[in-house]
């Protein structure tokens, strides 16, 4: 078993299309973003729980339609007609928090990619109806598109989602610690990165291998 040192290293998560877990609750949304050509007025909003792949989903649709991938709370007004010259990927739609300056940017963005037929992804933390947009000309236009939806997790990829996490932290348990925390982690994908990063943070602050104790004991203190 590795022993991790006082040393805090980097997060090597990876992105690529290969290292995307496909499992029952986001197999219908990446089939939806792959059949991007046929999309409805070439938008499509994506959608899921925190944590569940939307950025990394949305990276690889970007990579494969060579569309230009942002923020949305980057989004500015001077902006606009350059970046709505090719296709895009707006993250964090869901996160504007009503800010006035951003709906504006990003309605006008809608409007140009829209009269220019470029294809454009829109993401978002929960359901696009709870995204908190306050400007209703923006908000009918994203009701209006078709949502792809990530569910919460499910059992095939709880264990395969763990696996990968420990592995981007370069951490690898042995297999009874991840039988363990499967036994004991809420089924959600926000439990499984919050818990992955306190064992990083504490097996390193300590000094300690990943053990069932050690494990066991975070557990007890969250």
């Amino acid at each position: 078993m590795a022993e991790q040192i006082g040393l805090s290293l980097p997060v090597q998560s990876s992105s690529g299309i290969d290292d995307f877990l496909l499992s029952d609750c986001n197999s219908m949304a990446v089939s939806l973003l792959e059949d991007w050509e046929n999309w409805p007025n070439l938008k499509h909003t994506l959608s899921g729980p925190a944590a569940s792949g939307k950025t990394h989903l949305g990276r690889i649709w970007a990579k494969q339609t060579n569309a230009f991938f942002l923020d949305a709370k980057t989004l500015k007004i001077s902006d606009v007609d350059r970046i709505a010259t090719t296709p895009l990927a707006i993250d964090n739609v869901s996160e504007m928090k009503a800010v006035s300056e951003l709906e504006e940017a990003l309605f006008h963005v809608h409007n140009l990619l829209q009269e220019r037929k470029l294809p454009f992804l829109l993401i978002g933390t929960g359901s696009p109806q709870f995204w908190n947009i306050s400007l209703s000309d923006l908000n009918s236009r994203i009701q209006g598109a078709r949502n792809a939806q990530i569910n919460e997790i499910d059992e095939k990829l709880f264990p395969l989602l763990m696996a990968k996490l420990f592995a981007d932290r370069q951490m690898y348990p042995s297999p009874d610690v991840f039988e363990y925390l499967n036994r004991r982690i809420d089924r959600s994908f926000s439990s499984i990165n919050i818990i992955v990063e306190k064992i990083d943070q504490i097996s390193i602050e300590e000094k300690r291998p990943i053990t069932r104790s050690l494990v066991s004991k975070i557990l007890k203190n969250l």
